[in-house]
């Protein structure tokens, strides 16, 4: 991967420019998508609804899909060559970006939800396990990149990785009870948010890591 362009420098560029394209995109598409599908509720209701297979803008959903995927895979180019001399951790990191953009992105656009109130589909099977499985990928970078910052020099980061990885538990299990438990409270009230903040809280992660991988940082291992 570190030979794609030619300029490794330039390519770390580019990647960390996309993940913060990625994330501002993510945001303007989540509530755009969601303002064009009549009746959606964005505190109550999933993210993937927005993209069901009854929707207006499942055409949409799709499009941002695959420039999610390509934004995603660019990121985890440029972590390949940043931290490629961390081996094997660069190589596991990127595998897991990797496999968020195919999960996330490709997986969940093109294997849509079935409508509420109709039943379960092939397709809301497929993509709850590419989504879960692309989830996995961006839960466990944490952990990589504390084996790719010693904690002994970087205490500071060590510190808010961690607090990702509780922070990400937290709203993933406020999430998944609305989801697979409806309980007639706040919790599933609120389903629509959990599942945002959780996004975030790991999303905020890609940023920070973006940061300290720029060139010109004076933060890298």
């Amino acid at each position: 991967m570190s030979t794609i362009f030619g300029n490794q420098q330039l390519q770390v560029k580019i990647g960390v420019v996309a993940i913060f394209l990625f994330f501002i995109l993510d945001m303007t598409t989540d509530f755009w998508f969601g303002s064009m599908l009549p009746g959606y509720d964005w505190k109550s209701q999933s993210i993937s609804y927005i993209g069901n297979s009854a929707s207006p803008v499942l055409h949409l959903v799709k499009i941002w899909g695959v420039l999610f995927t390509i934004l995603v895979v660019l990121f985890a180019n440029s972590f390949a060559i940043q931290f490629r001399k961390n081996s094997p951790w660069g190589l596991i990191g990127a595998l897991f970006l990797i496999l968020y953009g195919l999960g996330e992105g490709l997986g969940s656009a093109f294997f849509p939800i079935h409508p509420e109130g109709a039943p379960v589909t092939t397709s809301t099977l497929f993509h709850d396990t590419f989504s879960s499985l692309g989830d996995m990928g961006l839960i466990l970078l944490p952990f990589v990149m504390m084996f790719i910052y010693p904690r002994h020099s970087n205490k500071a980061y060590h510190f808010y990785l961690w607090s990702v990885v509780f922070m990400g538990l937290f709203w993933a299990a406020l999430f998944l009870t609305a989801k697979y438990f409806t309980p007639h409270n706040f919790i599933l009230a609120y389903k629509g948010v959990w599942q945002r903040l959780y996004t975030l809280n790991y999303y905020v992660q890609l940023l920070v890591l973006g940061i300290k991988m720029w060139p010109a940082s004076k933060s890298a291992p």
